[in-house]
């Protein structure tokens, strides 16, 4: 009898565009980068991105169809194949990584 070795292979994931929460500073320009993304229509229209007191300082909320998603520090809110989502920081480097760092 013949051992067999399945592998599981996961695609190289599409480039995306992703802002990172490093600061509470940075979440006015998020909000901005959502109202342009729906403004040229890359989202839809009821998807909107709020900024809430989040009892340990300020979290982003992403509410979309599918309900609300917070955003805390050194999390990531990403755009990438016509929707917006919330990761982790854990989950967001598991995806993705910084082609510029290929350089360093």
């Amino acid at each position: 009898m013949r051992s067999r070795v399945i592998r599981v292979y996961q695609p190289w994931p599409t480039p995306v565009r992703a802002a990172c929460y490093t600061e509470p500073a940075v979440l006015p320009e998020i909000d901005a980068w959502v109202d342009r993304l729906r403004e040229q229509g890359l989202v839809p229209p009821d998807v909107d991105f709020v900024i809430r007191d989040g009892g340990g300082g300020p979290v982003g909320v992403l509410d979309d169809h599918e309900g609300e998603h917070e955003l805390h520090p050194a999390g990531f809110l990403v755009f990438g194949r016509g929707k917006l989502r919330v990761l982790d920081e854990s989950a967001f480097f598991g995806q993705y990584h910084d082609p510029a760092r290929e350089e360093i």
